[in-house]
């Protein structure tokens, strides 16, 4: 399953490139109409052989120590932080995506990857008509990070 690669490789992520203790993992068993969406969120679109959307949302403490990892306790001025969260937001989805993408099907042979898009300003996505939304909470001692995957069904399961 798409999601159960995510969760690993997100868990993986956090806690042994970044060092962040996490403290859970809680899969939502339902699929909701709506995606409600955190602080601050990032996605990806994947295309040919698995048509889907892949969205990472951060609480803002949690996105904040990544940013402090990312840049190995370099300075960032005010003016230049907004744009480092993104740059960060975007690597961390990319990341996950890119260390999932051979326990996908067909070992991610022919899936094309959008580069990632930040979305800092919504709070909600609608799923599309029969679109199913699978998703996961990762809660660490920063917070929670959130990662979800949207598509048909028989795409994302």
């Amino acid at each position: 399953m798409i999601l159960d690669a995510l969760i690993l490789q997100s868990k993986l992520f956090l806690s042994e490139d970044m060092d962040i203790n996490i403290k859970g993992v809680e899969v939502e068993n339902s699929s909701p109409d709506k995606l409600v969406l955190k602080d601050y969120t990032s996605m990806i679109g994947t295309g040919g052989k698995l048509n889907s959307m892949i969205v990472i949302s951060f609480d803002n403490l949690l996105l904040d120590k990544l940013v402090e990892l990312f840049m190995d306790g370099e300075q960032v001025e005010d003016e230049e932080f907004e744009e480092v969260r993104d740059s960060v937001s975007g690597e961390t989805i990319n990341t996950i995506i890119g260390l999932a993408l051979p326990t996908f099907p067909n070992r991610g042979k022919g899936v094309t990857i959008t580069p990632p898009i930040t979305i800092n300003d919504a709070s909600n996505i609608k799923k599309y008509k029969d679109s199913k939304i699978l998703s996961a909470n990762i809660t660490t001692d920063f917070g929670t990070l959130s990662i979800s995957a949207m598509g048909s069904e028989d795409t994302i399961k």
